[in-house]
């Protein structure tokens, strides 16, 4: 293992966990029961504005109280978890959160914990998150080497060195660019050519715009979200717009794409205590109710092929009456608004409806890029 796959920040980290077990282990030798203090991932410890999305305020502390038979085994499991967590960063290597549900399969911990779901050691994990704190701001599990599969990917002339080392070219390694690092804030980025990056819901849709040349033609770079984004690309999106590169995100219309784009936009309540993962600039450039019911909307013309939302739908926009990061923006609640009224959702598939042969396709790809990035001062070539 050499040191260009450790985290630049692990010896921080180590020392934040190696306090954390001795505080711990001083209180228990001292006669005491251990007192755990942390900041909860709810409304009463969140405040919402538009400039910053989620902000934790650590308004109201939670304690576990060692006194309480019930709190010995999640004590147990946090020094368990931040033990392990130490001997993987001090040998370079992570770990999946399935990884760390194993290790709570070895026979002498099974016996004691008796862990019995992978929901039980993802919240350990979350616990852990919360718990060590670094100025005020929760130490994120990718910092304790607990990291998930890639999820994402983006394609464009944007260069960089991996967490190997490796120097690349994100248009240069594959057919769908590169696969997000787990850890994107510790990738060193040497050269961006792109005006903007344009970031897809949908893998087919990215796949598409890629095989048809618009990332050179347009001089964009175009992200693969596969649904709901997960950390690292939050994190990646939120690199590029600290480098002054314009983030625009492509959905579908629908209620739940709505919770995609205010998750990129402003985080989550749930990750509040985790910074860097929400976007502020991020604009929304489609699809919009705008696009079908709007007197010059681009997509007028294939109105029919809108679907009626499902019942399930309906409560996921009802839902977003309540989610600040929705009700509270203008334009999102408009959307939401608007599809409740009209009950109808459209997907991104929905440009194939127009008939056209691919060489018009990609002209209309264009013409609605060029045209709803415009909307935000953002001009394509």
């Amino acid at each position: 293992m050499t040191d260009a796959y450790m985290d630049p920040r692990a010896d921080k980290v180590l020392s934040l966990i190696e306090n954390a077990l001795n505080t711990i282990a001083d209180t228990i030798e001292e006669g005491e029961f251990p007192e755990i203090g942390y900041y909860g991932s709810s409304k009463k410890n969140v405040v919402y504005n538009e400039m910053d999305g989620y902000i934790p305020t650590d308004g109201k502390a939670s304690f576990i109280d060692g006194r309480k038979v019930e709190s010995a085994k999640t004590i147990a499991g946090i020094v368990y978890g931040l033990s392990q967590f130490k001997e993987h960063l001090e040998q370079g290597l992570s770990m999946s959160l399935r990884d760390f549900y194993y290790l709570h399969k070895v026979k002498r911990v099974q016996e004691y914990m008796k862990i019995t779901d992978q929901t039980e050691t993802n919240r350990l994990i979350n616990l852990c998150e919360r718990i060590i704190r670094r100025k005020g701001t929760s130490v994120s599990r990718e910092e304790f080497g607990v990291v998930s599969s890639p999820k994402g990917t983006f394609y464009g002339d944007v260069t960089l060195s991996d967490l190997s080392g490796k120097r690349l070219n994100c248009n240069a390694t594959g057919e769908y660019g590169w696969f997000i690092s787990s850890r994107p804030f510790d990738v060193e980025v040497h050269d961006i050519n792109i005006d903007a990056a344009v970031f897809v819901e949908k893998e087919a849709m990215a796949r598409n715009l890629i095989e048809l040349g618009l990332p050179e033609s347009l001089k964009i770079g175009v992200g693969s979200l596969f649904g709901q984004p997960g950390r690292n690309m939050r994190g990646w999106i939120r690199r590029l717009a600290d480098r002054e590169v314009p983030i625009l995100v492509l959905v579908d219309m629908s209620p739940w794409s709505l919770r995609i784009f205010s998750t990129i936009k402003s985080n989550s309540i749930e990750l509040a205590n985790i910074r860097g993962l929400a976007t502020p600039q991020a604009r929304l450039i489609g699809l919009t109710t705008d696009d079908f019911w709007g007197k010059e909307g681009m997509l007028l013309v294939i109105e029919h092929s809108l679907e009626s939302m499902t019942r399930s739908d309906v409560k996921c926009a009802q839902q977003n009456r309540n989610i600040p990061a929705i009700c509270q923006d203008d334009a999102l609640n408009r959307q939401n608004e608007t599809m409740l009224k009209r009950k109808k959702k459209g997907e991104l598939e929905a440009f194939k409806s127009f008939g056209y042969p691919l060489a018009e396709l990609k002209q209309l790809y264009t013409r609605y890029l060029k045209s709803k990035s415009k909307e935000y001062d953002v001009k394509l070539i």
